[in-house]
């Protein structure tokens, strides 16, 4: 009976978190590169596509945010000790910002040439998946919440999505489809969304903008408990 009391305490919550203190710094720094990166993303992405006139530093900010987001994503795939579920997470998540990354070019070739059906497929493509890649990185930050104990996070996290689904991906599969027809009539379509944005009633906007916010939540609320795990470890 002496000898079982100690044992009682050696086991708290975040013992499942990585062991090694490189691989808590790797989910600190994989955490604020996505989150800073994520941010900056929607901000010039939206500059780029509905400004009418973006301004020159716009498109190069934006290559470096997604950038940003690919090595926060790396560096979180190196970590290998929080289970399955965590590998299979940032595993997506690597793809789907590699896959950002890729197709980044040619949003910006669709805004020098709207007119262009190979740009403006590839460019809605490339739109669809931001808005997949931030979903992606909610299905990330709550997986590391689970593994630290920490499951109220998964509430978060499914709104979150579930929000993403109906209020962000939905939409937008309709509206791409128009804007791909438009463009094989041989119409300005980046002009025709430009308007039609201007238009939209501000109470819109921020409901549209609503799962990037709590993705973004999720994002730093993960950052956290990486910062307070990098913090025992050096305890």
């Amino acid at each position: 009976m002496e000898n079982a009391e100690p044992k009682a305490t050696l086991a708290p919550v975040t013992a499942c978190i990585a062991p090694s203190l490189r691989d808590r710094v790797r989910l600190a720094q994989g955490f604020y590169f996505l989150f800073f990166g994520g941010m900056a993303s929607v901000v010039f992405v939206a500059e780029m596509t509905l400004a009418t006139a973006p301004r020159s530093f716009s498109t190069p900010l934006c290559a470096g945010s997604l950038l940003a987001m690919l090595v926060g994503a790396w560096r979180l795939h190196c970590v290998k000790t929080l289970g399955m579920e965590w590998a299979q997470s940032v595993r997506c998540l690597l793809i789907a910002t590699a896959l950002l990354a890729y197709l980044f070019p040619f949003l910006w070739a669709w805004r020098q040439f709207p007119r262009n059906f190979y740009f403006c497929c590839h460019g809605l493509a490339f739109l669809g998946m931001l808005i997949l890649t931030v979903m992606a990185m909610s299905v990330a930050s709550a997986a590391l919440a689970r593994a630290a104990g920490r499951t109220g996070l998964t509430w978060q996290m499914v709104l979150s999505l579930v929000t993403a689904l109906v209020i962000q991906l939905a939409p937008f599969t309709y509206l791409a489809r128009l804007l791909a027809g438009g463009v094989m009539q041989g119409e300005d379509v980046m002009m025709k969304l430009q308007a039609f944005v201007a238009h939209v009633h501000l109470f819109w906007v921020i409901l549209w903008l609503l799962p990037f916010t709590l993705s973004l939540s999720l994002v730093w609320t993960a950052k956290d408990i990486a910062l307070e795990q990098l913090l025992d470890a050096k305890q």
